[in-house]
C-alpha cells in the first residue's frame, strides 16, 4: 500500500482544522503536522516544512516564532481558509507545490 504525498495530506489536515476551528485563528507546529501525517522519514518531514514554508512566503499563512517554535498561523477570511472551507483541496496543493523547493542537500566528501 502506498501512501499519499505528504502535500496532499497536509492541504487534509489543514482543511480539518479549518473545518474544526471554534475561533477565528489556526495555529499548525511542525511537530504536530508530523504526528498528525505519520511523516516517519527525513524526507517527508523536509517536504512538509517545505510546503509550509512555501504557503507562508505566499502570504497564504503566517510564520510566527522561529526556530524549534516555528508556528504557521492560518487566519479566517482569508484564502486559505476559504479554498479549504470549499473543499478545494487539490488547488491548495497545487499552489503550494508548484512554488516549494525542498532544501538542496551537500554532499559529503
Amino acid at each position: 500500500m502506498t501512501k499519499r504525498p505528504v502535500w496532499m495530506r497536509l492541504a487534509e489536515y489543514m482543511r480539518s482544522l479549518a473545518a474544526g476551528a471554534r475561533g477565528n485563528v489556526v495555529s499548525i507546529s511542525l511537530r504536530r503536522a508530523k504526528r498528525a501525517l505519520e511523516a516517519e522519514s527525513k524526507a517527508e518531514e523536509a517536504a512538509l516544512k517545505a510546503a509550509l514554508d512555501a504557503l507562508a512566503s505566499l502570504g497564504l499563512l503566517e510564520a510566527a516564532g522561529s526556530g524549534k517554535r516555528q508556528r504557521y498561523v492560518l487566519r479566517r477570511g482569508t484564502p486559505l481558509w476559504a479554498a479549504l472551507e470549499a473543499g478545494h483541496v487539490e488547488l491548495v496543493v497545487a499552489i503550494a507545490s508548484r512554488c516549494a523547493k525542498p532544501p538542496r542537500r551537500r554532499l559529503r566528501r
